[in-house]
């Protein structure tokens, strides 16, 4: 299964919060626990994370109700371009 990532300026989205499981826990190993913290987060790597939950439409048929999920994303804000490649090229094997 691959990941499912999209990259867009100065956001990042994990589609799954199982693909960003091993780069979080790879961070906390370089960085130790304290990259757990938003302001250390930001001051050292250049983004802070946010849960965010979107609801996709599983499409409509005429005279159908429309059905909704829930999917469950991890969102990655970066505070300059910069920060964002260097992450990019880091952690991202795109």
């Amino acid at each position: 299964m691959s990941a499912k990532i999209t990259v867009k300026k100065n956001l990042i989205i994990f589609h799954s919060p199982v693909d960003w499981i091993p780069i979080r826990k790879r961070l906390i190993e370089e960085y130790g626990q304290s990259i757990n913290i938003s302001y250390a987060r930001r001051e050292r790597l250049g983004f802070s994370w946010r849960s965010h939950t979107i609801w996709i439409s599983s499409g409509r048929q005429e005279g159908e109700y429309e059905l909704k999920y829930p999917e469950e994303q991890i969102h990655l804000d970066f505070f300059s371009e910069s920060a964002q490649s260097w992450f990019q090229l880091r952690y991202l094997n795109l």
